[in-house]
């Protein structure tokens, strides 16, 4: 289960393991994905259709068969977390109300789910129009003659809508019996974000009537999807709730050189300074957390050119840790963008995703120790006392020399910036994948 930039990596994921010989994923579910369909907005000469149509195919021509469906009622193998009452053709659980319920059980390996929300701006960007907003049309438009549906639905490749929106009086609900959906409905904005000025000057239009076929399996029951979990204050059916920034968007900040801080006095001074070696000095002994990034010096006296008895004040960019400080007690609301309202509900998990995931398969995640080392290797971001930390958990030793190998590198290139050999990480795209040439018409 990929979501934005990690369903692009997920897609890459399988096309290596072609290359290499090995079974891809048993099933992808894509969220929210900025991956684009789209001829104006993808690099010229790279026919990202054609190239979506090829990983999906692999993913789902050969579905892995072992195990069988019905060892997961072996209680020696599975514990009895099937429970007395599941079968290969159904199950029995609790309903939203505490009353027992049947639901029909399949077996989705060999499957691609796009989860998408037309109420996600971030992939709605003029230049993105990802199919993690848009979905995947029947057709792209006049000028051209593919039906991309068309193409994707005989392998099956399933999509479905999430939505925050009301219609008919009613939430849109998720596992509705297959058909084509409306991706803008009568009285809907045009744009993702509503009619708002960022709206209409940075993301791509929705026309009316623009229909997308949303064809994965019925739900029992349906879901009415939750899209405003974790607000700071809650958004309804047409307005967007606001959010204040979490770890991720204050990380993504700081990391930003465009974004823009508080600056903090330090002392007030005459005559000339190098910022530079003032920074330096200021930071010097400091943890990284701790170190301001830039200097600046501001006149506080004086006009026209510069004079020697001109005072300046000294200011300091706010650290990494005050920033955080600071929005933790203060946080500065931003309307949610909706790019993770799909995550950010455990019940949407609980009642769609836990349909279409694969079953059965992932044994490794049984063993405590391999769970550990396998969340631990995860985050790339693995500095020195991180990767200190994962060489001795116990789960090191279980995995493979080639993978300890790929953690180490990816440690190296955090770390130092030393990028992995290409014995290691081909520099070549995979076979599946045709090399971007242009983008936009021009070189």
């Amino acid at each position: 289960m990929g979501h934005s930039q990690g369903t692009l990596i997920t897609l890459l994921a399988q096309a290596l393991l072609v290359d290499e010989g090995q079974r891809c994923t048993d099933t992808l579910i894509m969220v929210d994905s900025p991956y684009s369909l789209f001829p104006n907005v993808t690099p010229k000469g790279h026919d990202t259709l054609s190239t979506l149509t090829r990983i999906v195919t692999e993913v789902t021509q050969a579905p892995h068969t072992q195990p069988p469906l019905s060892d997961l009622r072996n209680p020696a193998t599975y514990c009895g977390r099937s429970g007395p009452k599941w079968s290969p053709a159904q199950g029995v659980r609790k309903d939203k109300v505490g009353n027992l319920a049947i639901f029909p059980e399949r077996d989705n390996r060999g499957k691609v789910y796009l989860y998408f929300c037309p109420d996600d701006t971030t992939v709605a960007l003029d230049d993105v129009k990802g199919i993690g907003t848009y979905g995947v049309w029947d057709t792209l438009g006049k000028k051209n003659g593919r039906q991309p549906m068309n193409e994707l639905q005989p392998l099956r490749f399933y999509q479905r809508m999430w939505t925050k929106r009301h219609r008919d009086n009613a939430p849109v609900l998720v596992g509705k019996p297959a058909g084509h959906e409306l991706l803008r409905a009568d009285n809907e904005p045009r744009y993702p974000g509503g009619w708002t000025a960022a709206g209409v000057i940075s993301q791509a239009p929705v026309e009316m009537g623009q229909l997308c076929l949303i064809n994965a399996e019925p739900l029992s029951p349906p879901h009415e999807p939750q899209m405003f979990g974790g607000e700071f204050e809650s958004g309804t059916a047409t307005k967007a709730g606001l959010d204040k920034p979490d770890d991720v968007s204050i990380n993504a900040a700081l990391g930003n050189p465009s974004a823009k801080f508080n600056w903090i006095n330090i002392r007030t001074y005459s005559g000339r300074i190098d910022l530079e070696q003032e920074r330096d000095r200021w930071n010097k002994g400091k943890a990284s957390g701790d170190q301001t990034s830039a200097m600046q010096s501001r006149r506080l006296t004086g006009e026209g050119a510069p004079k020697p008895s001109d005072r300046y004040a000294l200011e300091r960019e706010e650290t990494p840790n005050e920033i955080r400080a600071r929005l933790a007690e203060a946080p500065e609301l931003n309307p949610n963008s909706y790019h993770s309202a799909v995550l950010r509900s455990p019940e949407n998990q609980r009642w769609v995703t836990a349909m279409d995931i694969a079953i059965g398969q992932a044994k490794c995640l049984d063993d405590p120790e391999m769970r550990e080392v396998l969340v631990a290797i995860a985050n790339w971001r693995i500095d020195k006392t991180t990767f200190g930390i994962i060489e001795r958990l116990p789960g090191w030793a279980k995995i493979s020399v080639e993978a300890q190998t790929l953690v180490k590198a990816s440690h190296a290139y955090y770390q130092r910036g030393i990028f992995p050999p290409s014995g290691l990480v081909s520099l070549t795209p995979p076979s599946l994948v045709t090399a971007p040439l242009e983008k936009g018409g021009e070189k």
